[in-house]
């Protein structure tokens, strides 16, 4: 420990290097924390990481964006997207994205936000021939090379490695290399080994891209995902969800063909895609060829289950290793006229070696699956209509929305989906109440932002239905959800945001030694401040409090946690991060969720719960201008317990730390 704080001290009080901060972790972690809220679950969103980051990176073309291209900015509605391009025509082409403020009618709190997202580039005339190679500069000078390398070692010694049952080490790895020359062409290669796996090349990844080469939009070989329409259909293995911003996360916009850079194992795909555009038109081929992870009955030579986890530790998870081959190929058409309308269907047919085993009517069965699907947006300035369709053979998923934006300063949003009971998808990702699954369900949810020289509030109600029985639940069942949050600042450098949630669903639980559906209600409120000190010191400070209730077996509990968050940058190339937590609840069912800060590219949303104390702190050190160093360290303890977690991740004791590193180069 001493070691751990004499380090930290030389890194705060010895940095002397010349060189600028990367803001863009920073920017991406704010967008995040602007969008997102906690969900009842512990994940790290890598994939909605990547999502902000990659947009920073290759910002959009204020100069060629339609509204569609503008809207897919987090926090950007049409209305202002609209007056941006009505800005572009009246006056010409932007030369600096700081031109935005000279739009009186856009909030400049709005600006703020949305200029790390845009770019601007020279526009050729129509007729001029471009060449899509700039010879003046030299070669070098086009290529970009980044390398990402990054451990994580659970300090205390879990079951799994104490038993021998996991076959790996401890250590959780991952490595990416990224090669970028000119803006056309991009390759990566990513490996990544989770703790008890025993290669550090469990998972491995490849792309190549090629984009924006005349008449082709993109060619990706190797790993990808495609993204279209509102999801029903193809999505990447990860969306936005009901979140902070009302508005934002319930229309999806189409990003197409992505190089897949996520260390996911599931859901993305591998073959070759590419997209071309003549004219209005964007026509996108697709053909995948990989093994997945599955549970097999040996009997019957039937897929009982798919495996998501992409965890291989156990003999168990071993068995289940590529068990299954996953063919597909298919194609969209997409239409775009002018900034009023963007249409387009999808099909494909995705084909396994092994028919799925149906237990019941409505599960999967079958080894061959067909998906048609019509997309459409349509923009009338202040109202922008939205929706899909998608048939796979035996019924018809949808989802059908309208943004009304009466100014930048309101917009309206609500939705309505439809996800019968026995449509099956393996690939979608939707908007609704179980993240991104698209069956048995029904619900309408409505929201709208409001900004006001007081504050931003946003304000959702979802209310929903499972008409058939679910994992959690054996009968059908209902709910509906109230979220309200607002942010205000007093002064330039203090921010106030209070959010209160409420949730009223049918869940199962034990009564009299029967499994029942009951009401449960789950409120959530919270404080939290944020003071700018300086440009050195920024304090957060939170109080969120639930509550967590079932009258019909009189289990009322309540959970409460506080925490002290602290972001120090002594110097442009060096900044600190810590924060200490504190945490009572009366069981896991009132846990309190929280993001935290980690390693760039990682976001992870942690469950308290019990009584218990957590810090951390992380170093983010720039040595050099082509080098970032990120260490973090962690610690739970829980002073009541004798052991944490359970199974194979069992630790013996009360303490969980852990230890973490990643090194980031770029050429």
């Amino acid at each position: 420990m001493k070691l751990l704080f004499t380090t930290i001290f030389i890194f705060l009080f010895i940095s002397t290097a010349s060189s600028q901060t990367d803001s863009t972790t920073q920017k991406t972690e704010a967008i995040l924390d602007d969008i997102l809220i906690e969900t009842e679950s512990e994940s790290e969103l890598e994939d909605i990481y990547d999502y902000v980051e990659d947009i920073i990176a290759n910002p959009i073309d204020l100069n060629k964006a339609d509204i569609f291209e503008l809207t897919k900015i987090p926090g950007l509605d049409n209305v202002s997207a609209e007056k941006i391009i009505k800005h572009r025509e009246k006056f010409g082409s932007f030369y600096s994205t700081n031109e935005l403020y000279a739009i009186r009618d856009i909030n400049k709190d709005l600006i703020e936000k949305i200029i790390p997202f845009l770019s601007t580039s020279k526009i050729f005339d129509k007729d001029q021939p471009v060449d899509v190679y700039d010879y003046s500069e030299p070669f070098y000078s086009k290529l970009k090379t980044s390398f990402r390398s990054r451990i994580t070692n659970d300090l205390q010694t879990r079951q799994g490695f104490v038993d021998s049952s996991y076959a790996g080490s401890r250590l959780k790895s991952y490595n990416r290399l990224m090669f970028k020359f000119d803006r056309n062409y991009q390759a990566g290669v990513l490996i990544e080994k989770d703790p008890g796996e025993k290669s550090f090349t469990d998972f491995s990844s490849f792309h190549l891209q090629i984009k924006d080469l005349y008449f082709l939009d993109n060619l990706v070989i190797g790993d990808y995902t495609i993204e279209l329409g509102q999801g029903l259909t193809l999505w990447s293995p990860f969306g936005f969800s009901k979140g902070a911003d009302a508005v934002f996360p319930v229309k999806k916009n189409s990003r197409f063909v992505r190089p897949y850079t996520s260390a996911a194992e599931f859901n993305f795909l591998r073959g070759a895609a590419s997209t071309i555009s003549i004219d209005d038109f964007k026509f996108t081929a697709f053909y995948s060829n990989k093994s997945i992870d599955a549970s097999i009955n040996e009997l019957t030579n039937e897929i009982t289950s798919i495996s998501q986890t992409g965890f291989h530790r156990t003999a168990t998870e071993i068995l289940k290793k590529n068990n299954v081959q996953q063919k597909l190929f298919g194609s969209s058409l997409d239409y775009r006229f002018s900034n009023t309308l963007n249409a387009g269907i999808i099909y494909y047919n995705m084909k396994f070696d092994k028919p799925f085993e149906s237990s019941s009517l409505y599960d999967i069965s079958g080894d061959s699956f067909n998906y048609l699907s019509f997309y459409y947006n349509i923009n009338f300035s202040k109202f922008i209509l939205f929706g899909e369709a998608s048939y796979d053979q035996t019924s018809v998923a949808s989802v059908n929305g309208l943004q009304f934006a009466a100014s930048n300063n309101f917009i309206f949003t609500t939705s309505i989906r439809s996800y019968p009971r026995n449509y099956t998808n393996l690939l979608g990702f939707g908007f609704g109440e179980r993240s991104g699954r698209i069956n048995n369900e029904v619900g309408f949810y409505s929201g709208f932002k409001l900004r006001t020289r007081f504050g931003v509030l946003n304000l959702y109600y979802d209310i929903f239905k499972f008409p058939y029985r679910t994992n959690e639940n054996s009968l059908s069942s209902e709910g509906d959800e109230l979220l309200v949050d607002f942010s205000t600042r007093f002064i330039r450098s203090i921010e106030l945001r209070l959010r209160y949630k409420y949730e009223n669903k049918e869940v199962t639980e034990l009564v009299e030694a029967e499994d029942r559906i009951v009401r449960r209600l789950k409120q959530i409120a919270r404080t939290e401040f944020i003071y700018d000190i300086d440009k050195k010191i920024r304090l957060k400070t939170r109080l969120e409090y639930n509550n967590f209730l079932i009258r019909s077996s009189n289990k009322n509990e309540n959970g409460f946690l506080i925490f002290q968050d602290i972001r120090f940058a002594p110097t442009k190339q060096l900044s600190a991060y810590g924060r200490i937590i504190f945490f009572q609840t009366d069981s896991f069912n009132s846990a309190v969720y929280e993001f935290e800060n980690d390693l760039v590219g990682v976001m992870p949303n942690l469950a308290m719960y019990g009584n218990g104390i957590r810090w951390y702190l992380m170093i983010r050190y720039r040595p050099l201008n082509f080098m970032n160093i990120s260490v973090k360290y962690s610690e739970t303890y829980k002073p009541d317990e004798t052991s944490l977690s359970s199974g194979d991740n069992e630790i013996t004791g009360n303490l969980d730390n852990r230890f973490s590193l990643q090194i980031d180069l770029s050429f």
